[in-house]
């Protein structure tokens, strides 16, 4: 025997009628009830989009015009690779606040960052939904909480360690990137997008004006700062100088730093620079003052480099040198004073906790570790 369906119509504002239906006469009024509200509320009851579909649309619509393409990347690989997989096909105003939860559950091994970026996609494509009178309310819930693992917080180079740096890439195409984002804590994307028409050789200033967006094929260089506030002009030191006028006088690029013929850089020759820093660091201290195989080079390096880590060496000397928190807002090109004040607290966190140390130490008279020697003796 089939079962029984009951269905009615309601009549839509503009004259057509919207079918329901379901398998009992209480479960019927109750769908009838809540399509007269969805009505009343001005929703669009006859918008069957799935969240796939409406998730294009708000990507086209509202990011793809607006945002740098590495935004537009990280909001692509949120949607591509942790949202669409489990709402593609799954009809808008069915989404429901136990899938969401259940997304954010799969991500709890990956990055705080990735997390975030995941929770913040949803929020907005739904809220986005509900701004064009699709949903009554985003099924993403208020008081969900982002998990994922923090980002290990950086750490600045020593003076002692950047001078060890820059004598290792010394005479290689890695040296005059590592300078200027020692000496101005410029971002890679403006270091690969300075061109010497930017450099006053005369008032020994860089003004930043030009910004590369790194890609697998053809890098992209333009005026589009990051921010308004990445428009600024950066004192050139002496050392930095004398080095930027040697390779003028050589080059035939318009780029300060230029990959291959003179171009700017992509993201695989970038890389490559990157791996000369790469070949020269040790991973154990066994390989520590080894030569790399079948080569002259010679791992002199025990510590990690990466390129913002040079930048936060940077704001971390001016911090040292005692410039007031506005000054380094400007030399950073940081849009806000907040984004400078956290460098400052973990600045401020590592100075303590050294000097906690010394104290310590000056305390008892005897370091920790010459203990721990004495009693394993």
């Amino acid at each position: 025997m089939k079962n029984t369906l009951y269905t009615a119509t309601v009549r839509l504002p503009d004259g057509t009628r919207k079918w329901v239906r379901a398998k009992t006469k209480e479960e019927l009024e109750q769908k009838k009830a809540e399509l007269l509200v969805q009505i009343g509320a001005g929703l669009d009851v006859l918008d069957d989009s799935t969240f796939g579909q409406f998730a294009a649309i708000w990507l086209n619509t509202y990011k793809r015009p607006y945002l740098r393409e590495k935004s537009l990347q990280a909001i692509e690989n949120a949607l591509n690779n942790h949202i669409l997989p489990y709402l593609d096909a799954v009809p808008l105003k069915k989404v429901t606040p136990i899938q969401v939860q259940l997304i954010m559950a799969t991500l709890s091994g990956k990055s705080k960052s990735l997390n975030n970026q995941v929770i913040q996609t949803l929020r907005n494509v739904f809220d986005a939904a509900v701004d064009n009178n699709l949903l009554l309310k985003s099924p993403v819930p208020n008081s969900l909480r982002v998990g994922g693992i923090p980002a290990k917080e950086k750490t600045a180079l020593t003076p002692e360690q950047s001078q060890r740096l820059l004598d290792a890439v010394n005479g290689t195409r890695a040296y005059l990137f590592c300078l200027i984002a020692l000496q101005t804590g410029m971002r890679r994307g403006e270091i690969c997008g300075i061109m010497w028409s930017d450099i006053d050789f005369q008032n020994r200033i860089i003004h930043v004006r030009h910004n590369a967006i790194l890609k697998d094929g053809i890098t992209t260089v333009s005026e589009n700062l990051k921010t308004a506030c990445a428009e600024r002009d950066l004192p050139i030191p002496d050392l930095l100088y004398s080095a930027l006028r040697e390779v003028y006088r050589s080059t035939k690029s318009v780029y300060v730093v230029p990959g291959t013929k003179g171009a700017p850089m992509t993201k695989s020759s970038f890389k490559r620079m990157m791996d000369i820093i790469d070949s020269r660091t040790a991973t154990s201290a066994d390989e520590l003052g080894t030569t790399v195989r079948n080569t002259k080079i010679v791992r002199t390096l025990d510590f990690p480099v990466t390129a913002h880590q040079l930048r936060h060496t940077y704001i971390t000397r001016l911090l040292e040198s005692g410039l007031d928190i506005k000054e380094i807002q400007y030399l950073a090109g940081h849009s806000t004073v907040d984004m400078t004040l956290r460098v400052y607290t973990h600045y401020q966190k590592e100075s303590r906790q050294a000097e906690t140390a010394k104290r310590v130490k000056a305390a008892f008279g005897t370091d920790v570790t010459e203990v721990q020697q004495r009693q394993k003796a």
